[in-house]
């Protein structure tokens, strides 16, 4: 970019902040979620402050081209000791760049690309969680922890005889199952949270109605456990209400929501 701009080819300056935005959001953002809402100050904190340094940077390398939204962004984000504008602040310095770790993460996206392509094709959603995926090389644990994440499975076994980049797993265990309604479920639950203007800040109770299947869901510490975390539920009650009836898997529910 910086080139670019240097020799004033605007194209090879500017064509590379849709990639990067794109990176950041669909990627960082959304597999950071859980860091910037969760209950580890410290991490959340890290997560935050390198966010924040990956906005003022592209605050920085957008400004002489977008020099309005620039300026807009570097003023949300800045410390109140750095340049009071982008257009005065200095340019950024390229880091080092470890060449094995962008190879690996291209890897990771492409396994992870691939796989929702077979999930598609199974007609498996990706909510519903999977027992194993097979890769056709070997990954270090910190990738296949991300591919596992990405796609929803259990396991990230190697086989590097088979012909095939990835083989999915698509047999669906009474246990597997369960988590995957479950998780619709959860789905289903936060709809609702948003549908009554509740912030992830409030705490709710829930009380449910269903079938014996759903019952017994229900009565499941994992995922009642893995309910109320997520939604921000303090307590599970099952009884009749005149609440909203929703789907998760074949199960049935009739939800009331309740802020405390």
């Amino acid at each position: 970019m910086t080139n670019g701009y240097k020799a004033y080819e605007l194209d090879k300056a500017t064509r590379p902040l849709t990639d990067f935005i794109d990176d950041l959001s669909v990627w960082y953002l959304r597999r950071s979620r859980e860091r910037l809402k969760g209950e580890d100050e410290t991490d959340k904190k890290l997560a935050l402050g390198t966010l924040r340094y990956v906005l003022k940077t592209l605050a920085q390398v957008m400004a002489p081209a977008m020099p309005f939204y620039a300026e807009y962004l570097w003023q949300k984000v800045r410390n109140g000791n750095e340049a009071i504008s982008v257009h005065l602040s200095e340019w950024p310095n390229v880091g080092e760049v470890d060449p094995v770790v962008i190879g690996e993460m291209s890897l990771v996206r492409e396994f992870v690309t691939t796989a929702l392509e077979a999930r598609t094709k199974a007609n498996i959603k990706v909510r519903q969680p999977l027992s194993s995926l097979t890769l056709n090389i070997e990954m270090a644990k910190e990738y296949t922890d991300i591919v596992a994440e990405e796609i929803n499975v259990k396991m990230v076994a190697f086989d590097i005889n088979q012909t095939e980049r990835v083989i999915l797993n698509t047999v669906i265990t009474p246990e597997l199952k369960m988590e995957g309604d479950t998780r619709d479920l959860i789905r289903a639950i936060q709809d609702m949270r948003k549908e009554a203007g509740l912030v992830p800040q409030d705490s709710i109770r829930l009380e449910i109605k269903t079938n014996e299947v759903g019952e017994e869901l229900l009565s499941n510490t994992n995922m009642s456990n893995l309910i109320k975390k997520t939604v921000g539920a303090s307590e599970i009650i099952i009884t009749e209400n005149s609440g909203k009836e929703i789907k998760a898997g074949e199960n049935s529910f009739v939800i009331s929501i309740h802020k405390l």
